[in-house]
């Protein structure tokens, strides 16, 4: 049996421009539970509020209103520095653009979010090492990243999301601009993930994402509010 509540939201609203003409109403009332261990996807076109639902849920952005609880904890109202914190021991990032840093190579890219740290560089590094031969991509380690196809591209991406052994990875659109052969290839190496324990969220309208049959929760969303919750795990 799995545990409870890894991620738990209560009435978890965002406004963006509150008090002004350009006022967005980005989420509304959203409360939803996210075990240990669950493979979720955020489904909804653009606009749904699934992006601002993952960033509330990753702590990049803070809500309007609401209670988020992290492993248990309330961490809505907390400080900044607290939430960096948190950022860096409990999350994972996979972003739509990857956001890999030019003119730094493979290995530097994936060690980037750990500094500054107080891990040696020679452990930092192992570290890293040992993750990007697991991806495959230990030949491609001293390559700049600018020169490599998309598909390194993604797993330098998902090296350097895994370099702080996250307890949860959060993407956000990570098939956007892949083939049909690379989403695929995203898609098992996050079920492999999932299956060593890792909690997955992703957020996604790709039916090459959302309509695989290992996904234990599907959260529709429209308009900022949460339309169907479909549970395919059986201890549930």
């Amino acid at each position: 049996m799995k545990e409870t509540g890894i991620i738990k939201t209560e009435a978890l609203t965002k406004y963006y421009n509150r008090g002004k003409a350009n006022e967005v109403l980005a989420l509304r009332d959203v409360t939803m539970d996210i075990r240990r261990g669950d493979f979720t996807v955020l489904k909804g076109p653009s606009g749904s509020g699934k992006t601002t639902l993952l960033s509330l849920i990753g702590c990049m952005t803070r809500p309007t209103s609401g209670t988020l609880f992290v492993e248990g904890r309330d961490i809505s109202h907390l400080p900044e520095r607290f939430l960096t914190d948190i950022r860096r021991k409990t999350f994972g990032f996979i972003f739509q653009q990857f956001h890999l840093i030019h003119g730094m190579n493979v290995l530097q890219n994936v060690m980037m979010p750990l500094y500054p740290t107080d891990i040696r560089i020679s452990d930092l590094r192992s570290r890293a090492e040992a993750i990007l031969e697991g991806l495959g991509m230990s030949k491609r380690r001293d390559f700049p990243v600018q020169g490599l196809s998309g598909g390194e591209q993604q797993r330098t991406a998902i090296a350097r999301a895994l370099i702080n052994d996250p307890d949860i990875i959060l993407a956000d659109e990570p098939t956007a601009h892949l083939d049909t052969a690379l989403s695929d290839e995203f898609m098992a190496i996050m079920r492999d993930f999932r299956q060593k324990g890792k909690t997955v969220i992703i957020a996604s309208h790709d039916p090459l994402v959302y309509e695989k049959e290992y996904i234990d929760l599907l959260v529709e969303m429209r308009d900022g509010q949460i339309r169907n919750l479909c549970c395919n795990s059986p201890d549930r």
